[in-house]
């Protein structure tokens, strides 16, 4: 008996499937890229469910006469290609034809298509893989196709899925990629019946990136860049120098001839090309660049996509040639960056101060280009100007008029760390701004202020939305925030279901029209509010919080701590640092900050004395 056969079609069908399909925006992103292909310039995409129920996406584009359309159900049916020679110049975004066999094999598929030439359109009707139905019916030039019932004959496919606020997520970060790279091309995404995005097709790239970036994009320390050679090209925007603590922008966006692409030869070429302006700076030592988005056109010949079955990946002929023309793109314009903000620090440290005060990047040009003198005599300013007011002190309760702190029986912290009173702490010493050095019983314990006191702000506002009296501040002036379009979809959705957990972590908030909402309250551990500007880094973070959890609770928590909190490189004084201490090893769980990082460490006296040879 032979062991080994060859598969049913079915079975490999599925196989295929598994390839392509993964979830639901698999699918908008095939008929998407089909409706580019077919010169669409209006795209519509209706979800429910976040796709888990049903996709269809409706487009202008030339559409199919009948006898093609039945060739698309067909596997490696395309109209793309013709040979060996068309694969190594592919211009178009689809090329194998495994599209609609694929998503016809785990669904139930319905397509309705015309083209110039047909007096009718074709409908055709399947059900995992299989025809059930063709007819003709009345229909405008274009194709529609509509998705049911995915997954429902692979149940452990089905059960991998996510809530509908994932999927849905997934969906507008895809329909913003296609809405970046084609800006002619007029999309709109619709869910539940809602309609979340819209974006009119426009001639200026710009207004496209405006529109789904938000317009504060233009207001941020963002570079463009434009180059271009015989075989390769480059444009876009990447963030200037400053090391801003919280960017409102903060995506890494690289676009490869119409394509959303994930290539480490293109990363590594921005973080060498950041690197020597920017090694020392915190963002660089965690692995991260600044924020970008990049467009890059390269010669067909000079490319291959087809090493990746989403086509997320790819493989250059000459990456040398790609890397190295990257790298020097990005780092000229940096230079230049660099020349120009040296221009403005001059006028900075002109005695007459007219240009306002120096940022930390120009004091830093100016140290390396500048009269040094000019430089103390500034810094000397600054260091007057610093009042640290940090920390609020918690609430006072009871008649002992200690702050509140969390039983002792649910404590998780050993009494050889618990630090109750200032007179136990041996003068604590902030290291680089960053880190607190504190004596304990037999050593030493370091403790990273950001992560304690993101864990400390956390475990406060995830309690309060357990039933602990809500504790917030309001606003003298109510603030209008208009949410950002490229967060409307999904964020929107959320504060609209969760009004009451809002309140209880210390929000008050009411829809003013159309994005934007009004903020009468906030949490009290907010004190930098910037004018409304935090509220939408805290919007920011809490859509990435939800997307790996999906719990609205831990994520908005972690959203707030982690905006409030102190951040490295801010210097705090003794009395602070003591707060800081004895309302950390009040928590139930001191030693993870919420993303779980460690929050401190301790090293004993026998380790320190096994290092310096003492034992």
């Amino acid at each position: 008996m032979n062991r080994i056969k060859v598969l049913a079609e079915e079975v490999t069908n599925k196989i295929a499937a598994g390839e392509i399909i993964d979830r639901p925006v698999s699918i908008v992103k095939e008929l998407v890229e089909n409706a580019i292909d077919a010169e669409a310039t209006k795209i519509t995409v209706l979800v429910d469910k976040g796709g888990k129920k049903k996709i269809q996406v409706i487009d202008n584009g030339i559409g199919m006469s009948e006898e093609d359309a039945l060739l698309a159900f067909e596997r490696h049916a395309t109209s793309k290609i013709r040979n060996v020679e068309d694969i190594i110049m592919i211009s178009s975004l689809g090329f194998r034809g495994e599209a609609i066999p694929s998503i016809a094999s785990v669904s139930r598929l319905e397509l309705i298509t015309k083209d110039e030439e047909s007096v009718a359109a074709t409908r055709i009707e399947s059900e995992f893989g299989n025809l059930k139905n063709v007819s003709n019916v009345p229909a405008n030039r274009g194709t529609e196709i509509t998705i049911k019932r995915l997954f429902d004959n692979l149940p452990p496919r089905k059960s991998f899925l996510k809530t509908e606020q994932v999927e849905l997520k997934h969906i507008t970060d895809y329909i913003h990629y296609q809405a970046l790279i084609f800006p002619r091309i007029h999309l709109r995404l619709i869910s539940n019946g809602q309609e979340k995005l819209n974006y009119p097709a426009v001639e200026d790239k710009d207004l496209r990136l405006s529109a789904v970036l938000g317009s504060d994009f233009y207001k941020q320390d963002f570079l463009k860049l434009e180059a271009e050679d015989s075989k390769i090209a480059l444009e876009g925007y990447i963030a200037g120098l400053e090391e801003m603590k919280d960017r409102l922008a903060d995506f890494r966006y690289i676009f490869i001839n119409g394509r959303f692409i994930r290539d480490r030869i293109v990363l590594h070429s921005i973080r060498t090309a950041y690197e020597p302006f920017i090694k020392k700076y915190r963002i660089f030592q965690q692995g991260k660049t600044p924020p970008y988005i990049l467009f890059l056109r390269i010669d067909p010949e000079l490319i291959d996509f087809n090493v990746h079955p989403a086509k997320l990946e790819v493989r250059f002929r000459d990456p040398h040639l790609v890397h190295n023309f990257i790298k020097s793109t990005i780092v000229q314009a940096l230079l230049e960056y660099q020349e120009k903000k040296f221009q403005i620090v001059r006028k900075k440290f002109d005695i007459t101060g007219k240009e306002g005060m120096p940022t930390l990047l120009e004091k830093q040009i100016m140290a390396k280009k500048g009269n040094k003198k000019e430089l103390n005599q500034m810094n000397v300013i600054l260091n007057e100007l610093y009042q640290p007011d940090l920390f609020r002190p918690s609430p006072v309760t009871g008649e002992s008029g200690g702050s509140e702190k969390a039983p002792a029986e649910q404590r998780s912290v050993p009494s050889d760390l618990y630090l109750p009173s200032e007179e136990e702490v041996v003068n604590p010493w902030q290291l680089h701004n960053s880190y607190i050095l504190v004596q304990s019983d037999d050593g030493l314990i370091i403790i990273d202020q950001h992560a304690a006191h993101e864990r400390i702000i956390y475990e406060k506002v995830f309690h309060r939305m357990c039933g602990v009296p809500a504790e917030s501040q309001k606003m003298l002036f109510p603030i209008v925030v208009d949410i950002p379009p490229i967060l409307k979809p999904t964020v929107s959705l959320l504060l609209e279901e969760n009004p009451e957990l809002l309140k209880m972590a210390g929000f008050s908030l009411k829809t003013f029209s159309g994005d934007s909402v009004v903020i009468e309250e906030i949490p009290l551990e907010l004190g930098n509010w910037d004018g409304g500007e935090v509220f939408k880094e805290i919007l920011y973070q809490l859509q990435d919080e939800y997307k790996e959890t999906e719990d609205f609770r831990d994520s908005i928590a972690k959203a707030v701590s982690c905006k409030a909190a102190i951040k490295a490189g801010e210097k705090i004084s003794r009395k602070e640092m003591l707060q800081l201490i004895n309302d950390l090893f009040a928590c139930q769980v001191p030693y993870f900050c919420p993303h779980g990082r460690p929050v401190l460490i301790k090293f004993t006296l026998t380790e320190l004395e096994r290092k310096f040879k003492r034992i």
